[in-house]
């Protein structure tokens, strides 16, 4: 606002002054001044609108990249979800409320078994509650096999689930077993039989897989 007054009172000196036939020294500095205040008032307000039109044009520049490199993550995410869609399928994997679960075919000691379930997507199996392991023990897959399950104390005496690294708070372990001392720090289901038993973690054994969503 007192940009405009200023300008508004230059610009009637301005008025006033060429309404003049004659100008006295007096008059003619004032003139000068006058003219030199807005030609300055010029010079800003150009340097003004050229900063405005940079800095928007930084900021359209901004957002178009940021907009371009959504889409590309987008565009990665979905082949992403296609291709694990597509390992899901070629892998049997068996429902069980919401989850599904992967019964491998072949032996591996505990770490590896970790990191397979990893590379198709899951996790090695974590039990929460007596039906979950009920349901995983009574599957025809577990029938005469043992299976490693992602409960491990590689602190001794603290089982905890590698999922997520919470402590166990249901467990089921065989008589005598779950405090077999330092050597047998992880865990296989039992022949189907729904019981556990902590064991020397190269040892090789089949393993279960499970995901918190299925395709």
């Amino acid at each position: 606002m007192l940009f405009v007054v200023q300008f508004t009172l230059l610009v009637v000196v301005v008025n006033h002054t060429f309404g003049q036939t004659c100008l006295s020294n007096e008059s003619k500095d004032d003139f000068d001044k006058s003219r030199q205040a807005l030609t300055d008032v010029q010079e800003n307000i150009g340097k003004v609108l050229n900063k405005l039109e940079n800095d928007n044009k930084k900021t359209l520049d901004m957002f178009k990249e940021t907009i371009n490199t959504m889409g590309q993550k987008i565009k990665k995410l979905d082949t992403d979800f296609k291709v694990l869609g597509k390992d899901f399928r070629k892998t049997k994997w068996h429902k069980y409320n919401g989850h599904c679960y992967y019964y491998s075919p072949e032996a591996k000691d505990w770490f590896t078994a970790e990191r397979k379930c990893r590379e198709i997507g899951g996790y090695i199996v974590k039990i929460d509650d007596k039906e979950e392991n009920s349901n995983i023990a009574v599957n025809k897959a577990t029938s005469g096999h043992h299976y490693w399950i992602g409960l491990t104390d590689l602190k001794e005496g603290e089982w905890r689930w590698t999922y997520d690294q919470s402590k166990a708070e249901f467990t089921n372990w065989i008589s005598g077993y779950g405090a077999k001392g330092t050597d047998s720090n992880c865990v296989l289901l039992h022949n189907g039989r729904a019981d556990w038993f902590d064991n020397y973690c190269h040892y090789k054994s089949l393993y279960i897989c499970e995901s918190n969503f299925c395709f």
